[in-house]
């Protein structure tokens, strides 16, 4: 199988803003993130309304209109401050944003901070509002309210107040859904462009290289489907795992594979042992994780 890298999609929330009539209205920027800025009150006010009209099951007309602003990061600010003077819950900011980790979150970088709790759903064609109100817990009138749509209209996106995202998911976000797929060892190259060892060129290096002897046990970092293990050019002895979510991880440069292609393999189930085998200059376990192809950085998700 081959994995290449493919370049993020749009952000959610302005697919979302396209598909309903909040796209002909501009979206307001917030100058500050301070508790005393004029947007933040009306936000937290309206989290708070929004909270108590649901969770109290009083009536759709004392919701408050759905809004978006726009928030340019400074300084040294980070995901959990924002968290805080929103009053924003962690699912919301993620789901908006489609952020992967809390170290998205960087000088510069712009957000989009709704007016009420809630996470962007994509809906299939032959879904309909009351099922997704039934998985989500949440009165179907809500949900048509806040998206200002009947329950014959259909919308790709829609924005589900209260809506929340999976353990899973979060898990992927604080970096706690692998778990290091050894028990010993040193790290020896890192994420990232670096000096290559064998021909001395900087590359991009789409993982982390762990020294360790040969023959040390390799296990699987998260549950998932063996998609493919043989030899592979530069990697040598691999093995690749398919995850859900779009994720797969990459064991290179291995001794013995034991996992074969098709199994179904358990978070820290012995799939290999490490070698040398392939394109290294010593024994070490080659490890990436990508989301949709793309490669990201293993340290951020390991547990």
């Amino acid at each position: 199988m081959k994995l290449t890298t493919v370049y993020p999609v749009m952000v959610l929330c302005l697919i979302w803003f396209h598909n309903h009539s909040y796209a002909q209205y501009a979206i307001p920027v917030i100058s500050e993130l301070s508790r005393n800025s004029q947007s933040i009150m009306q936000i937290r006010k309206d989290i708070r309304q929004s909270l108590y009209t649901i969770k109290s099951n009083r009536s759709v007309n004392e919701l408050p209109t759905l809004s978006m602003y726009k928030y340019v990061v400074k300084g040294s600010e980070n995901f959990w401050d924002i968290i805080a003077v929103t009053n924003l819950d962690m699912d919301t900011l993620i789901s908006i944003n489609s952020l992967s980790s809390p170290s998205d979150i960087k000088k510069g970088i712009s957000l989009y901070i709704p007016n009420m709790r809630g996470i962007i759903y994509q809906k299939n064609e032959n879904e309909t509002y009351e099922s997704i109100a039934v998985n989500y817990r949440i009165p179907l009138p809500y949900i048509l309210k806040i998206n200002k749509i009947t329950c014959n209209e259909h919308k790709p996106y829609i924005f589900i107040p209260c809506g929340t995202i999976s353990n899973l998911d979060r898990s992927l976000f604080l970096g706690t859904a692998f778990v290091s797929p050894l028990t010993t060892g040193k790290l020896s190259s890192n994420f990232g462009v670096r000096n290559d060892p064998i021909d001395h060129i900087h590359r991009f290096h789409p993982g982390v290289d762990i020294a360790c002897p040969v023959n040390s046990p390799v296990y699987a970092s998260r549950d998932g489907i063996v998609i493919f293990a043989g030899y592979k050019g530069g990697y040598g002895n691999l093995v690749i795992i398919q995850h859900s979510r779009g994720y797969f991880t990459l064991y290179g440069h291995l001794n013995t594979i034991s996992a074969t292609k098709g199994n179904k393999v358990a978070t820290g189930q012995l799939i290999a042992k490490s070698g040398n085998t392939g394109r290294t200059t010593g024994p070490h376990l080659h490890f990436e994780i990508r989301k949709n192809y793309k490669p990201v950085n293993p340290l951020l998700l390991l547990r």
